[in-house]
């Protein structure tokens, strides 16, 4: 096998979380990303906001807070709202993608606190995990009644406006590096009302337009928000920030027509869903077959997961009386002597036939390999040939690999282009990894689709969806089932049906209730909440609604199809419970014709009243209008024998 062969499955080879550096001589599979957001503290952020601005950025408070103890007009001034944003994308951050690191910097306050001791520069919260205290803390600088006081004591009474832009870029710059952590994505959010913040300094100016150009050059984004208030009613990129986002003319114009709240709104609603890293599943080969002098043709390609079950956070045991975390430990042995068994000790075996066949280590090994990982081209299929039970568990999507082999994304599209001319799928053998079963898969074809009303936006990607197929021994035989069929015209009653309760189903609004209610009760303990946030469950079906839609053609199906003594909702009893009941019939009129029979005053008369059951003393007392002190059958044979003179 050549170097480049045993590099075949290695990218991405697992699907669970990435290692960190937290586990030192271990790979890194993927890194952290870190976002620091560098907010203005100028005097105009504390202004109302403007109503374009208040009206845009409050939706999604309305739509996240509907519960919440203040009313949804709170966030008055740009600063509030940048507080809420922030506050929001913590707890995004916790869900999501808790190993992201982020902070938030202020510039243009009274007070100072930086390594660099920079004049107006206050960092509130260094590069890190978000937590609930830094969570509790932003909701005090965003609360309407509690974010003056807590800004006063924090950073100061009056704002300043000697600041320099050029270093709170330094201040994040440092940052970065100083950072223990490996970091793939370095961002920086810039919160602001002024589009040109240093209009009277022409130094300043040039230092921040040359610190974000160093920014630039080492790989550090920088995304502006800008706040809108009563008095600063329009922000224009091209005065200042076009040179500080490295904007063209064209995206100039494209900034500048955008709505200011656009990006904000994203970071003021509160997602409680995991982010997923776009990585490969695994990266290999794909053999076309052998050339005239043997070599394979191939090209490489890396296979990506388009639908994974999301799972509940994992459960951690710990010690009920010290609070630390349990390791668990197995270990194997011998039940007659207790002797612990090693690794090198053990067999493996399977019982079959009342005989254990017996394997070692190299054998198991043996048994699981098949081969090398990749594709293995076995022919082509119509896509007709497809059914729908031939689905056996979500598949993959494998677009072209240029790092392992020259040439694969031309031979790629030109197969792929085939695919599609003849509507035809590929039969391929898959072997995701090595030691793993090959499987039979269905490469299907899918052509490039654009968004008409948005040119940038790519709905669908060129590639090859990888559609699990089953083996001859996955396949069931269902049951012959003889159902006699409906007329034509009580099939048109059901399609009338299924026409009135379509609608568009998009997978991406239907969020899993039970990780949705576990994440809002998680963070409602963290944060010392009185209840969760309202979770609106759209599994749920909204009964009312169809009613209405389907109400005349329920009407006549009951009358088409079902018995005119039918009730809607009523079980219908089996036989074995009619006969049950009639049964009890006829015991009970035969009791009660025996119990017509029985002369009371004469077992009175006898003594004999305590023979008698207590049914037939008190229909005697009912007939006679006597009333008993209990209900016992003493007390109803003294009434009788009272109102009988016996004693």
């Amino acid at each position: 096998m050549s170097l480049l062969d045993q590099n075949w499955g290695g990218i991405g080879s697992t699907d669970d979380e990435a290692l960190d550096n937290d586990h030192p001589g271990r790979q890194i599979l993927t890194s952290r990303d870190g976002t620091l957001m560098l907010i203005e503290c100028a005097k105009e952020m504390f202004e109302p906001l403007s109503n374009t601005m208040k009206s845009n950025s409050t939706i999604n408070e309305n739509e996240n807070n509907a519960d919440d103890d203040d009313d949804n007009n709170e966030l008055k001034t740009g600063f509030q709202l940048v507080m809420r944003a922030c506050q929001r994308f913590y707890q995004s951050k916790i869900i999501s993608n808790d190993k992201d690191l982020s902070g938030i910097i202020l510039y243009g306050t009274e007070k100072n606190k930086n390594s660099f001791d920079f004049n107006n520069i206050y960092i509130l919260h260094d590069l890190a995990q978000p937590s609930a205290e830094r969570i509790i803390q932003l909701e005090n600088l965003s609360n309407k009644e509690t974010y003056k006081k807590t800004y006063e004591d924090l950073f100061g009474l009056t704002p300043s406006k000697g600041y320099s832009l050029n270093e709170a870029l330094w201040t994040c710059s440092n940052i970065f590096s100083n950072s223990l952590q490996r970091l793939t994505i370095k961002r920086i959010f810039i919160f602001t009302c002024n589009d040109r913040p240093h209009a009277l300094n022409i130094i300043l100016e040039r230092q921040a337009k040359q610190r974000a150009k160093d920014l630039y050059d080492v790989g550090i984004q920088v995304e502006i928000f800008p706040i809108l208030t009563e008095t600063i009613t329009k922000f224009d990129y091209k005065k200042f920030f076009q040179d500080i986002l490295m904007l063209s003319d064209d995206e100039l114009d494209l900034k500048n027509n955008q709505i200011s709240t656009g990006r904000l709104n994203e970071l003021l609603k509160l997602v409680y869903s995991k982010e997923h890293k776009k990585r490969a599943y695994c990266t290999v080969p794909f053999s076309l077959g052998n050339s005239s002098d043997g070599t394979q043709l191939q090209f490489s390609v890396s296979v990506f997961n388009m639908v994974r079950p999301c799972p509940k956070p994992t459960k951690i045991k710990l010690d009920m009386k010290t609070n630390m975390e349990t390791k668990l430990v197995t270990k194997h042995y011998l039940p007659e002597t207790a002797e612990i068994l090693m690794p090198s000790d053990i067999q493996y075996g399977i019982d079959v036939s009342n005989r254990r066949v017996l394997f070692d280590a190299d054998e198991i090994k043996a048994i699981k390999k098949f081969g090398d990982p990749g594709f293995q081209i076995l022919g082509f299929k119509n896509l007709s040939c497809l059914l729908p039970h031939h689905y056996v568990k979500p598949g993959h999507f494998i677009y072209p690999d240029e790092k392992y082999i020259e040439g694969s994304s031309c031979l790629f599209n030109a197969l792929l282009k085939k695919c599609l001319e003849k509507k035809m799928f590929i039969l391929c053998q898959f072997i995701a990894r090595r030691n793993t079963p090959p499987r039979l898969v269905a490469l299907i074809p899918q052509a490039e689709e654009i968004n008409k009303k948005d040119p940038n936006d790519r709905l669908a990607s060129n590639g090859f969806h990888v559609y699990y197929l089953p083996y001859a021994d996955d396949i069931r035989t269902l049951p012959k089932n003889d159902t006699a069929r409906l007329d034509d015209d009580n099939v048109d009653l059901f399609k009338n049906v299924v026409r009135n309760l379509k609608f568009k189903y998009r997978p991406e609004k239907f969020e899993n209730p039970a990780l949705q209610t576990l994440w809002r009760n998680i963070e409602a303990t963290a944060l010392n909440k009185n209840k969760p946030e309202e979770f609106i469950d759209l599994t749920i079906p909204n009964i009312e609604n169809q009613n209405k839609k389907v109400a005349e053609y329920i009407d006549e199906i009951k009358q088409t199809i079902f018995p005119s003594d039918y009730i809607m909702g009523v079980a219908k009893r089996s036989a074995t419970k009619r006969k049950a009941d009639a049964a009890t019939t006829s015991v009970s009129s035969k009791r009660t014709k025996s119990d017509d029979d029985v002369d009371v005053e004469a077992a009175a008369h006898n003594n004999l009243l305590t023979k008698l059951t207590i049914p037939i003393l008190k229909n005697y007392c009912k007939e006679k209008s006597l009333k008993a002190s209990g209900t016992k059958k003493q007390d109803l044979i003294d009434i009788i024998q009272k109102h009988l003179a016996i004693n």
